[in-house]
């Protein structure tokens, strides 16, 4: 008689594998790690370990006036806007601080209007440029006035005390107050960082710091005021310039970093006790004195493109990157399916030092506005918004349309390298919109589509492999939290 208890038989046990924190990222492999890591994840945010809509952009609001703080949209007179700046104005006559916002419009012509009142005003006569400019603020003759200039255009300046060309103001490509002088890093091969006070008969050849040029570490590009310091980048490094008292002959100049990669000018933000930057090897932070390099669990996917368009921001403790990523997938996001300068958003949280990644969006500018009641990160566009000005949300969605939003785990095993695994099921919680993709070893794949239901839902997988690769894909703007596997391993 065959006598069963005489074979030796395989055990297996029964694991509940539950995801309950989607934050440890890591970096594009395919090595196996936990399953609660991401080798890719983007249009999601991570909170409290839940999978949450990540940010978007929607159409600007603004206050009506100061005391009525109701929102109205702000509808622009452009079919295309290719520059936002803010600027506050301090009135004489009335003695109180106004809140403007300037933009640039499809013909650079600058337009104009106060954040706190619904009326869209055209300077006093036209402000056109032939290319986009640059803008700095400055006081002069105890107004203060913003101030444009590019390459092949005079600098203008509007003011209350009306609109107006300086020809004895140099073409700039940066500029920014610092003691009691106003620094411009001027235009063309006579490249070099000049000053004035607010008295802007003093604008001459004379008020130029020597700064030698040119030289291993490239150009000047961008000046910024940072703690009692005035700091000059270049294309390949940073000069710091300390002023002792009132008089410019009490200064020192000194290269303190030299960079092997070339400085994005357009990514140098402030944000407390730091200025974040990018070159083109990674981003960067500054405490006025040392450079380190953050680490990017996605670094190989930013430095493979250049990034001549990027452009950043800090909001909220926060470091928005606008740049071109090559995912190198199949995919198609938002503006990818068309042309694009830039279709991604680094967010970089000072902070926590968490990262997020917002892909198919392409940002031509941001802009900080910020009044005492009110902060917004505002943003203009290529492609099919470009005659919009956006305000940032934290719904996942652009103009109202939901962003495609992914999470990947790397490879996984669950603890058991060289044993047979079974998912028998996936349960996910009350209003789990998504649809879950795993990928065994061979590449055979179940997708489960989970819908709006008011209890958990229990799903029947019944895929065996190795190793795995889950994937979590929504369209909606609702989270996903906590899904548990249940899996079977044979020992």
């Amino acid at each position: 008689m065959f006598n069963k208890k005489n074979l030796k038989t395989k055990s297996s046990k029964n694991l509940k594998i539950r995801l309950d924190d989607f934050s440890k990222w890591q970096n594009l492999s395919d090595s196996v790690r936990g399953v609660s890591d991401t080798r890719e994840c983007y249009n999601f945010t991570v909170s409290r370990g839940e999978l949450e809509a990540g940010y978007g952009f929607k159409q600007l609001s603004l206050p009506t006036s100061e005391t009525d703080l109701t929102d109205y949209p702000v509808t622009v007179g452009a079919s295309e806007v290719f520059g936002i700046w803010m600027a506050p104005m301090y009135e004489k006559q009335s003695a109180i601080d106004k809140y403007y916002i300037f933009y640039l419009d499809e013909d650079k012509q600058i337009w104009y209007f106060n954040i706190f009142t619904e009326k869209l005003m055209l300077p006093e006569y036209d402000m056109v440029f032939n290319e986009i400019p640059q803008a700095a603020q400055f006081r002069i003759n105890g107004y203060d006035t913003m101030l444009f200039s590019s390459p092949s255009d005079q600098t203008i300046g509007v003011s209350f005390a009306g609109v107006n060309t300086f020809d004895n103001i140099p073409k700039f490509l940066s500029g920014c107050w610092h003691g009691t002088y106003f620094f411009l890093v001027t235009t063309g091969d006579r490249n070099g960082l000049v000053y004035s006070t607010e008295t802007i008969a003093n604008w001459n050849d004379n008020n130029k710091f020597d700064v030698d040029i040119p030289d291993i570490r490239g150009g000047l590009k961008f000046v910024i005021s940072f703690h009692d310091d005035l700091y000059i980048f270049r294309d390949y490094g940073i000069i710091k310039l300390s002023l002792y008292g009132d008089s410019n002959e009490n200064f020192d100049i000194q290269n303190i970093y030299y960079s092997s990669s070339y400085i994005y000018p357009s990514s140098i933000a402030k944000n407390g006790e730091y200025i974040i930057f990018a070159a083109q090897d990674g981003i960067y932070t500054f405490d006025g004195a040392n450079v380190k390099k953050i680490e990017l669990p996605f670094e190989d996917v930013l430095v493979r493109t250049r990034n001549s368009a990027t452009i950043a921001a800090c909001f909220e403790n926060k470091y928005f990157l606008a740049c071109k990523m090559d995912f190198d997938d199949d995919e198609e996001v938002g503006v990818e399916s068309g042309s694009y300068e830039n279709n991604a958003i680094i967010v970089y949280d000072t902070i926590t030092q968490e990262f997020s990644l917002v892909r198919g969006v392409d940002v031509r500018q941001f802009c900080n506005v910020s009044t005492p009641k009110f902060q917004k990160l505002c943003a203009i566009f290529r492609g099919d918004k470009k005659a919009m000005i956006g305000e940032l949300t934290k719904d996942g969605s652009f103009f109202g349309t939901q962003l495609k939003k992914v999470w990947h785990s790397p490879r996984t095993d669950f603890g058991y390298a060289q044993s047979l695994k079974k998912i028998k099921s996936v349960t996910v919680k009350p209003h789990t919109v998504c649809q879950i993709r795993i990928e065994s070893e061979e590449g055979e794949v179940v997708t489960i589509s989970s819908t709006d239901c008011e209890k958990s839902q229990r799903y029947l997988v019944g895929l065996v492999s190795k190793s795995f690769v889950i994937s979590f894909i929504s369209q909606s703007g609702q989270s996903i939290a906590c899904p548990e596997f249940d899996v079977m391993v044979v020992e």
